[in-house]
């Protein structure tokens, strides 16, 4: 009787986590198994074009020239035990040149309905979340020699 009460236990507390996983805070549910995300991102900068150059720590999606109001999206399944999933892109139009982690799990988790659209303005990229427009900071300048650092291979040369 014991061993079916501790196996019952057990099984009642990794249930009772597992459960806790799925309705955390947040804007969305996490889903009971693993689903693809989508990212967007639109150009809304009000002249010419912006290129778009995303990486993650495994993927570089190469380069994309978007004209005003164009839009270019990817999609990937985000870590589902360990949310550790990570994608910045650099923007560069003309006079600017920047950087932003457009997809950070812990922040955006599943966005709304699995797609998480940014429009990109001047001074950063905005995002509606719970019906109002959120916008962001572009990563400091620190953040931008860091990524440098690691195109490099983290080396330095003196």
């Amino acid at each position: 009787m014991i061993l079916v009460s501790r196996i019952t236990l057990v099984y009642t507390l990794l249930l009772t986590i597992f459960l806790g996983m799925q309705l955390k805070c947040g804007e969305s549910i996490a889903p009971i198994l693993p689903t693809k995300v989508t990212v967007q991102i639109t150009n809304s900068l009000f002249n010419g074009y912006l290129d778009v150059h995303c990486k993650s720590k495994d993927n570089d999606l190469g380069v994309q020239h978007l004209n005003v109001q164009q839009s270019y999206s990817f999609s990937f399944f985000p870590k589902f035990f360990f949310p550790s999933t990570l994608y910045f892109c650099r923007f560069i139009w003309t006079g600017g040149d920047h950087y932003f982690d457009i997809y950070v799990q812990n922040r955006d988790g599943y966005c709304k309905d699995n797609l998480c659209s940014w429009n990109i303005l001047g001074n950063g990229p905005c995002r509606w979340i719970s019906g109002a427009l959120k916008c962001f900071p572009w990563n400091p300048p620190a953040a931008r020699q860091r990524l440098l650092l690691q195109l490099s291979n983290n080396t330095l040369s003196v």
